[in-house]
């Protein structure tokens, strides 16, 4: 099967100019100075492939009106071609697309043939490349995922300025984080390892595993919902209840008797409420201070029934121990005191006296005693009255603050709404809207589950993994197979002289297997450009050359976006002229020349070996002393010779 590669790239200006840039299979070069618009080929080419965006340098797009791609493959041609949007908008959807044989290329945009669409364009693309890749369902977005497009051949062709010698990026798009998931899905198709077929049951085994995922968010939302629902019901209950338009809603009521209670909430009717006058609000102000002053008056009296608890309890002690004292007596056997001294046996009053006057403290004491343990118990009944009589007041006192707010909230109400039919209005408002907007959120989602479920198991057992996995580690090893065989014949220094690439394709990326010890390097190991140009440009061979060999629908083409730029890097912004390079025998030649004319050889010789891979070459070195070189060069844009991508006497497009 033949490839595609490119005939001709072409940019239409106004008055019916136009500028081609033709290409012959084989090696093809553009050399020329900074700022000439060689670079703007690669992003002619995407635009023409379909890319979202025309990323055309300025003063390409205030000049040309239209470019176009003629494709050749064996006798087939087609032209694909795309307007140009003015300055400041960002892209066209306007495109030709045509087929056919000994195509013309036209000069004027009524001139393009098959007027289309940006999708359509995309889709003719594909059927000529043979992009057999059937269409899935698009995501919530509207984008489908993991399709192989035209877009997708894009890093197999390109190897830009981005990824020339970037230690980072592999392929071109894989810096893009909006393009790099598709580039990376799509890889095992591209390489093979899957058919149409695997494809499509692979394709449709992800979208109902996205769709199972999106029903079962849908599900846990729906749950939510319900909560939402209920919370926001019994709400809207309670305040009916207190506006006496219901009765009390036990808390376990289900969800379509709740739903039932607030659509009869507007059809019963409703008994008519009284708004509380001002001399209510003056009787509840009167009850409170009324409380208050029977309240004042129970702490008063309990305060003194503490103070004389207190006191009786001091004297209860004292009395005691006197008593205590006294008991004392009874030892001294008062009764047998005579009324003779027993010393002078002499007639004597004074020991009866003193008989009389401990009988008589003894006896006033024990009557002390005796009434104060009957005085003190009812003191401390007495004090758990008034405790009691106090916490009654403080709860009539709170029911009457409870009334003089709900009085106050209920004014305000009325004043707000002028009547309580006005706030009963105002609920029945509220009630309609939840119930009309909860009723869209509680909407059933309209699928079985477990019907999903059954399909997803049915094609986890025709999607046959292990083969494709197979197949896509086959593809890894004839890649990094080829890479290597490529690798050997480019410039390097240490580490990278003589070792192996090992590639992969579900990061992408690439290791270094150092020749001697076989340590295993990754790209950022490396550490030098020269290495990294030659890990591109092998690793862009070998996937040509495995993709050609598979019959993989990729055009054979390979743009490279200056090579040299490792050894002659530019300094500043400063625009610099080609850079024309002769031997010369009476010097030695630079070590940076030389390295880059194996890069030269190294692509005419795999040109050759593979007759349907097309290499275009934009360089700012010239090897004028290289015939090869000088014959495949198609255009050289010197500051000299004034000549660009877009003549500079082409007239302006008008400024809308």
């Amino acid at each position: 099967m033949k490839r595609w590669n490119i005939a001709s790239i072409f940019f239409l200006g106004l008055d019916g100019r136009q500028r081609p840039v033709n290409f012959e299979p084989g090696v093809n070069i553009i050399t020329g100075a900074s700022g000439t618009g060689k670079s703007a080929l690669i992003k002619a080419i995407d635009y023409c492939l379909g890319s979202s965006r025309c990323e055309l340098p300025a003063y390409v797009r205030k000049r040309s009106i239209a470019v176009g791609v003629k494709w050749v493959a064996g006798e087939d041609e087609m032209i694909v071609g795309r307007l140009i949007p003015e300055m400041g908008k960002g892209t066209s959807y306007h495109m030709f697309a045509s087929s056919g044989r000994n195509l013309p290329s036209p000069t004027t945009i009524e001139e393009f043939e098959g007027p289309t669409t940006l999708n359509a364009a995309k889709a003719f693309l594909e059927r000529a490349f043979g992009i057999g890749d059937l269409p899935g369902e698009a995501d919530a977005w509207g984008k489908t995922r993991g399709r192989a497009t035209v877009r997708h051949v894009t890093p197999y062709m390109f190897v830009t300025k981005e990824v020339i010698y970037s230690e980072q990026v592999l392929l071109h798009g894989l810096e893009q984080a909006d393009e790099a998931p598709d580039i990376i899905a799509t890889m095992p198709y591209f390489l093979r390892a899957t058919d149409e077929a695997s494809a499509l049951n692979e394709r449709r085994l992800r979208q109902l595993q996205r769709m199972l995922e999106l029903e079962e968010r849908r599900a846990r939302t729906r749950a939510t919902a319900a909560s939402v629902f209920r919370e926001r019901a019994f709400s809207l209950l309670a305040e009916a209840e207190r506006l006496e338009m219901t009765d009390s809603v036990p808390a376990g009521t289900s969800d379509a008797v709740l739903l039932d209670r607030l659509n009869s909430l507007g059809q019963d009717p409703v008994k008519a409420k009284v708004v509380p006058s001002e001399g209510q609000l003056a009787e509840l102000h009167r009850q409170r201070k009324a409380l208050l002053v029977d309240l004042g008056e129970v702490r008063r009296q309990a305060a003194a029934t503490q103070t004389v608890i207190e006191e009786v309890s001091g004297f209860e002690g004292t009395v005691r121990k006197q008593r205590e004292k006294l008991m004392l007596v009874s030892h001294l056997k008062l009764d047998a005191v005579g009324h003779i001294c027993p010393v002078c046996d002499q007639p004597s009053e004074a020991g009866v006296s003193a008989v009389e006057a401990l009988r008589e403290t003894l006896s006033k004491v024990s009557g002390e005693s005796a009434a104060v343990e009957r005085v003190k118990p009812r003191l401390i009944d007495y004090d758990g009255t008034l405790q009691s009589k106090r916490i009654t007041i403080n709860d009539e006192i709170k029911r009457v603050d409870d009334n003089i707010r709900t009085w106050l909230r209920q004014s305000e109400d009325a004043r707000t709404f002028a009547s309580l039919a006005h706030l009963r209005a105002h609920l029945l408002g509220r009630v309609s809207f939840f119930i009309e907007t909860m009723n869209d959120e509680r909407r059933p989602g309209g699928r079985d589950l477990s019907i999903l479920k059954s399909q997803i198991r049915e094609l986890e057992g025709l999607v046959d993994r292990d083969a494709r996995i197979v197949r896509l580690r086959r593809a890894e090893r004839k890649i990094s197979q080829y890479a290597t065989e490529a690798f050997s014949n480019l410039p390097t220094i240490e580490p990278c002289v003589g070792s192996e690439l090992d590639f992969s394709s579900s990061e992408p990326e690439i290791a270094v297997v150092e020749a001697d010890s076989s340590v295993v390097l990754q790209m950022t190991d490396v550490g030098s450009d020269q290495n990294y140009l030659a890990i591109h440009i092998a690793l862009s061979f070998a996937l040509q050359h495995f993709l050609g060999e598979v019959g993989s629908p990729v055009p054979g083409v390979l743009v490279f976006d200056q090579i040299s730029r490792p050894y002659f890097p530019a300094k500043g912004e400063e625009q610099h002229d080609e850079r024309t390079i002769e031997s010369s025998e009476d010097e030695e030649e630079d070590e940076d020349i030389t390295a880059m004319r194996r890069h030269v050889d190294f692509l005419f010789a795999e040109a050759a070996r593979r007759p349907d891979l097309q290499v275009i070459l934009i360089e700012h070195a010239y090897f004028a002393d290289d015939s090869r070189y000088v014959a495949a060069t198609r255009e050289r844009w010197t500051h000299a010779s004034g000549r660009g991508l877009v003549p500079n006497n082409w007239p302006m497009r008008p400024v809308n």
